[in-house]
């Protein structure tokens, strides 16, 4: 029985180097072996290919045939075409450059931690890029860094977007002696891509800025604890305390309560990754809340190393002032009930006196 070929084009991997450009045609599945290749570049016949000898497998053949082209008419992506001749049936395959989409990394990041005494690391993530060609070099203060205790580059990570184009994403560690990460330095990620007019460049980059818990530029974060109200305490023996976190620039990562020992505490964080006002509550029990137990909100954001914290507290002020207002109500409740029964007597003594005379008038 005869059976015609299955054809599929074949392509150097990669861009290659020098003039030429090779593609081969592979035609798979096919009996009897005899078969026939011809190549063409839009329409106009190439005679320089090469066929080499069908190998069989099984009851059916494997063939090949192929071709060097001049880069520059790859390069301009003309059209080529293999054709296969076979008694059973005919195939080609078309050979056009594929079109390389330029794309800079949708995001470039860089995060900086300062965990061990004698180290400082950073890494940077590039997401989503293409082609796949690129490098990451690491800067401080805009000049090349000698001193490094090591960097290591990730394997490229791939996905397909909704047109079908692959895109890659790569990161990059460094790490260096801790004395190298001082006030004001600054550490540079320069991602090179490749452009359709040659090599692309985008940085991003992180600076040493000291900062304390619970304290920041106002023009980066302004953190503001509201307490429970009295009412909540007293007549429902709980309440909340409200977080409120305006941000200006960049944005804020995560916003969460810690306890008095700095563990964070269950079900009490939220990530906004964004810029503007944001709020936290968090409930408290009036056994909590008499005992005066401190609760922590911590903030992460970008320019920081390190989190803001700010600390609530019921105060002992508060308490002497809660205690006073408590005891000026029952004092005024006192005061009333004490008037309204000076008044009830004072009724009851006219009208026994006027029952009295009339009586006696009677008489």
């Amino acid at each position: 029985t005869s059976t015609g070929p299955t054809v599929f084009p074949l392509m150097q991997c990669g861009s290659g180097t020098g003039s030429m450009v090779t593609l081969g045609c592979l035609a798979t599945g096919f009996t009897p072996s005899s078969l026939t290749y011809a190549w063409s570049k839009n329409g106009a016949a190439l005679t320089d290919s090469i066929q080499y000898p069908p190998v069989q497998k099984g009851n059916v053949y494997t063939g090949i045939s192929q071709i060097r082209v001049r880069r520059q008419d790859w390069d301009a992506r003309e059209s080529f075409q293999c054709a296969v001749t076979h008694p059973a049936g005919n195939g080609k395959a078309n050979f056009t450059k594929p079109k390389v989409i330029y794309v800079l990394p949708t995001e470039l990041k860089v995060l900086a931690s300062s965990g061990e005494e004698q180290e400082a690391s950073f890494s940077c993530f590039a997401r989503d890029f293409s082609p796949k060609d690129y490098e990451i070099k690491w800067l401080k203060n805009e000049a090349e860094i000698p001193n490094k205790i090591y960097e290591i580059k990730m394997p490229l990570e791939e996905r397909k977007d909704k047109n079908g184009t692959t895109l890659y994403s790569a990161a990059s560690f460094l790490t260096v002696p801790a004395s190298e990460w001082t006030l004001d330095t600054k550490f540079t990620c320069e991602f090179k891509g490749k452009g359709e007019n040659g090599a692309t460049f985008m940085n991003s980059s992180v600076t040493y800025k000291h900062t304390t818990p619970g304290h920041c530029d106002k023009e980066d974060v302004d953190i503001k604890i509201t307490g429970p109200t009295l009412a909540d305490m007293f007549l429902n023996r709980k309440g909340t305390i409200v977080c409120q976190v305006k941000v200006n620039q960049p944005y804020v990562g995560r916003i969460l309560w810690e306890d008095e020992k700095g563990n964070e505490m269950a079900g009490a964080s939220k990530t906004f990754n964004d810029k503007g006002t944001f709020s936290l509550p968090l409930e408290i029990t009036y056994d909590e809340w008499s005992k005066g137990i401190k609760r922590y909100c911590v903030v992460e954001h970008e320019n920081l190393i390190e989190p803001l914290k700010e600390l609530y507290e019921r105060s002992f002020e508060f308490l002497i002032e809660t205690n006073n207002q408590w005891n000026s109500a029952m004092e005024a409740e006192e005061d009333n009930m004490g008037k309204t029964a000076l008044t009830f007597i004072l009724l009851f003594l006219i009208t026994l006196l006027f029952t009295i005379g009339t009586t006696a008038f009677k008489v």
